[in-house]
């Protein structure tokens, strides 16, 4: 068999998921919060982008983009991870779109 053309090797497509991640209280450091977020995201996901918003009455909330693989139920993945750290209080989901 001959190949006419140059060989591709296809890589699984990937998604961009923008989130606001609000904390529990105007007290959490969020710089920190940032970090531990990154130390042990799941498997396939980076955290590409992250900025710092203000909410109302001295409360902030983070505002971080995401990718990670195209796959069934990996929002709820990444939803289900954040939801885990004590310091945050609601994760929305504002935007998801394949890269």
């Amino acid at each position: 068999m001959r190949l006419h053309g140059p060989v591709r090797w296809w890589r699984m497509a990937r998604i961009a998921i923008i989130m606001e991640i609000l904390p529990v209280d105007q007290d959490v450091n969020l710089e920190e919060l940032i970090k531990k977020i990154k130390q042990n995201l799941p498997e396939g996901f980076e955290l590409k982008d992250t900025q710092i918003r203000p909410v109302a009455f001295g409360l902030n909330l983070i505002k971080a983009i995401f990718t990670g693989p195209e796959r069934e139920g990996v929002t709820q993945e990444l939803e289900k991870y954040l939801n885990g750290f004590e310091e945050i209080q609601e994760v929305t989901v504002t935007m998801e779109t394949r890269l």
